[in-house]
């Protein structure tokens, strides 16, 4: 379930502010705006067209165009039109409403993972995300990643997990997080649960490498060792009993038709697995050590 929050009353129009126009609504995972549409395609006219086209040696944009012409577009490389009309011809329709939202944010995330895109594209690409109340944030704490978040909270635990990871040096971890956001924004949900579960498996393993041959072992020393609260232990005992379980997550062999696995399920263990991960790093840093 979508989580309502009140937005910031200085982005209200008179209207909103008064009663007179309903306040805008945080948007479900799946759906894009027009109103987010016209922002990102307006941050990519304004970030682009500014630029002389003529010089290849100092301007980056028609750079970036060349390789989502071959890499989004899929198109011959001697097929590659450079005029700054055709390429806006070609992207403006796709931006605003001909893509589905999973290939507009392929199409944006090729952008800012290019190595020639600038910076604030990538950060007013979050703003934009923000404003608009996208289900989804911006991660960069690696490659700018664009995940799903079905609440600012939710956008904002999944941030931190990542951070403490990278920074803790749990690189393994930090993949398996951002893959099983990557995983949701593809629709492989029990792919998504199985990579959220992995990543709390890997810290548990990192922070107790004895005798650990599965989570549950992990858990059940670190629980002694790190004091983890037996509720919370017991909790994720269950839901990776769950997972060991399930049809198609642990044992993908068995996937069918009937395995009830689906997005609500694959967000949820997104958040928990993200929020405990940064549970179980906490207490390390709190000074005591398996």
């Amino acid at each position: 379930m979508t989580e309502t929050t009140n937005p910031d009353p200085r982005t209200l129009s008179f209207s909103q502010a008064n009663g007179y126009e309903d306040l805008p609504q945080p948007l479900a995972l799946e759906e894009v705006s027009y109103d987010a549409r016209r922002k990102l395609w307006d941050l990519l006219w304004l970030s682009a067209w500014e630029h002389d086209w003529d010089d290849w040696a100092t301007d980056y944009w028609p750079n970036v165009f060349q390789t989502l012409h071959l890499e989004f577009m899929k198109e011959p490389l001697d097929e590659f039109d450079a005029d700054a009309d055709v390429i806006r011809k070609i992207y403006r329709p796709l931006i605003l409403s001909d893509l589905s939202f999973h290939i507009l944010f392929d199409l944006w995330q090729m952008i800012m993972r290019h190595r020639r895109c600038p910076k604030t594209f990538v950060s007013t690409t979050a703003a934009i995300f923000e404003e608009c109340r996208l289900a989804y944030v911006v991660d960069t704490t690696g490659p700018p990643t664009i995940l799903p978040a079905a609440t600012p909270q939710e956008g904002e635990a999944l941030i931190a997990a990542l951070r403490n990871l990278k920074d803790g040096g749990y690189l393994g971890a930090e993949t398996h997080l951002r893959e099983a956001g990557t995983q949701i924004n593809a629709g492989e949900w029990a792919e998504s649960v199985r990579e959220s579960i992995h990543a709390v498996e890997s810290v548990a393993r990192v922070l107790d490498p004895q005798d650990t041959n599965t989570l549950d072992d992990a858990l059940k020393s670190l629980e002694k060792q790190i004091r983890i609260h037996p509720a919370l232990k017991g909790a994720f005992s269950r839901l990776y009993g769950y997972t060991s379980d399930e049809t198609g997550i642990r044992h993908s062999l068995l996937e069918d038709d009937t395995s009830p696995v689906g997005r609500d399920e694959a967000v949820f263990m997104l958040g928990a697995c993200a929020s405990f991960v940064t549970y179980l790093l906490s207490k390390r840093r709190a000074g005591v050590s398996p």
